[in-house]
């Protein structure tokens, strides 16, 4: 009996042991997890972007003799490099340029700016909001963006064929660092990271899902009250659908 009760005692021992040690794993792991995640978030929403065509642009390279040139990311449409001098902007795609410069006598934080393209056709682009603009034709009317569309090759079409290629609004924000935009949102980010961890718990963990029963008000005035097994069931179903709803929150709103 003293054999048999020294043996259990060992073996009690090491499976305790090794459950420590799977925590510690865990926990490290976790730990990793957090310090990677943080530190792609600040490389991540420190960078401002501008769009073109539908595609993100943020920041490639700066030569430090004013140009700069931004990139889509996974290689996807044209580089785009903008070129700043004395009393214009210069917007290079493609080889081809279109000079921005400010008109009329508005400040700085609101100037409206004149749009020349490659041919001498000129648009102008005016204030609408903090970072935003409209686009004028050269007769004076505002013009909007047409129906766009790709044809999967990645080449774009457009339903008017008169229309510019590259929006007059889209090139002055290209050309200016101050009318970039942030990239994505970092309070969506938070809010996603923290739904997707309290629907794992609510899906993965018993523990967590009788201590989020018993602090439901519901049971505050029950004596000993215990859980059914369709609040277990619903417990997980309801994490699949908060996890789903933190990816879709990730994905939409925090990119």
């Amino acid at each position: 009996m003293i054999r048999k009760n020294r043996n259990g005692e060992s073996r009690m021992r090491t499976e305790g042991k090794a459950l420590n040690w799977r925590r510690i794993g865990l926990l490290l792991a976790l730990a990793a997890a957090l310090v990677l995640i943080t530190v792609w978030a600040q490389g991540y929403y420190s960078k401002k972007v501008f769009h073109m065509e539908g595609l993100k642009y943020a920041k490639y390279a700066d030569s430090g003799s004013g140009s700069i040139e931004y990139r889509a990311s996974f290689g996807r449409g044209e580089p785009i490099y903008v070129h700043t001098y004395e009393e214009e902007k210069r917007v290079e795609i493609a080889g081809e340029i279109y000079e921005i410069r400010a008109y009329g006598k508005e400040s700085d934080d609101s100037a409206s700016y004149e749009v020349l393209y490659p041919g001498e056709k000129a648009y102008r682009a005016k204030p609408f909001g903090d970072r935003s603009f409209l686009s004028y034709d050269e007769k004076g009317e505002m013009i909007v963006p047409g129906i766009r569309f790709s044809d999967g090759t990645g080449q774009v079409h457009r339903s008017d064929p008169e229309e510019p290629r590259y929006f007059p609004s889209e090139l002055v924000k290209a050309s200016n660092e101050r009318y970039h935009d942030p990239n994505g949102s970092v309070g969506f980010f938070i809010l996603a990271l923290v739904m997707l961890i309290y629907a794992w718990c609510g899906f993965r963990y018993e523990a967590f899902q009788r201590f989020m029963f018993h602090m439901s008000p519901s049971n505050w005035m029950v004596d000993n009250p215990e859980p059914s097994d369709f609040y277990f069931f619903m417990c997980k179903a309801g994490g699949i659908f908060g996890m789903g709803f933190s990816l879709w929150i990730f994905f939409t709103q925090a990119l």
